[in-house]
């Protein structure tokens, strides 16, 4: 019976997230196509005006952002053909691709954690939501769904970008500890990851070990499809609200000097907010 109802649910799985994935792709389309009429696009695109910034991305931040953007295009590939194998023979090579990719993210991830909260530079104050962005939060939306032109900047981040950032790091936590569940390879006092994570305790509950680990596979692969999903959103905002300064994250083209400003954060002709502010936004 349960084996029944896996096969059923990855079928659904399958159906469900494919279509959400076009999905999202029409409505990238969509939310550009708005840009054009309201203006945006001629004002990013054409003219120029692109958000202003008084800093430069970091080196390390940015390599590990690399790191792990890498790591992260390795993961999904090798993950959707491990379930959707399309060419013969590729089975083995494929998994010690995702072995791989999937030690570096997580040493990755602990260095990025290591530099957020003890390295001289921690910028782990960037990412906290405050009183004062969940006061913008609906202003961010409105922006966002074209209600407003004008995008709230209480802090180097917005509230929006903050709780996705924050979801990210918790997905990769779920997707560390459900991906180390898939594995049966004995490797401490003669127990596998799967049988020392949830055979102890999931096992009972769902009618064994091999079940919990097939219900792991299933939640391993939503994530999978939730971090496709959310990178293409994240990289649509990006290059389509942040063009000039995303080509510098990524190595791509030094952020132009000249476009370098003294009082804060800014998107143009909007109205920045006080550097007081941004510095008061970050204790």
């Amino acid at each position: 019976m349960s084996a029944i109802l896996l096969a059923q649910v990855n079928v659904w799985m399958d159906a469900v997230f494919i279509l959400l994935f076009i999905g999202v792709w029409l409505f990238v389309l969509f939310h550009f196509s708005i840009s054009i009429p309201k203006g945006r696009f001629r004002k990013k695109w054409i003219e120029g005006k692109w958000p202003e910034h008084d800093h430069l991305p970091v080196f390390l931040p940015k390599l590990m952002h690399w790191i792990h953007l890498l790591c992260m295009l390795a993961l999904a590939f090798s993950g959707l053909y491990i379930r959707f194998p399309f060419f013969d023979g590729g089975r083995t090579p494929m998994r010690w691709v995702h072995y791989i990719a999937m030690t570096i993210v997580g040493l990755n991830y602990l260095w990025r954690l290591w530099y957020a909260f003890l390295a001289k530079d921690r910028d782990y104050k960037k990412f906290a939501i405050t009183k004062r962005d969940l006061q913008s939060a609906l202003g961010v939306l409105a922006y966002y769904g074209y209600f407003s032109d004008n995008k709230p900047h209480v802090a180097e981040y917005n509230v929006m970008q903050k709780m996705s950032y924050l979801l990210f790091a918790v997905l990769m936590l779920a997707q560390g500890f459900t991906g180390l569940s898939l594995l049966t390879q004995p490797i401490l006092f003669g127990l596998s990851p799967r049988e020392v994570l949830i055979g102890w305790w999931l096992g009972p509950l769902v009618g064994g070990v091999a079940v919990a680990g097939a219900w792991m596979r299933v939640m391993h692969y939503a994530i999978n499809w939730l971090f496709i999903i959310m990178t293409v959103v994240h990289f649509y905002l990006a290059v389509n609200e942040d063009f000039l300064i995303g080509m510098d994250f990524f190595g791509f083209k030094k952020y132009p000097k000249d476009k370098l400003v003294t009082h804060g954060h800014g998107h143009g002709e909007e109205h920045a907010a006080p550097a007081g502010a941004a510095a008061l936004e970050a204790e």
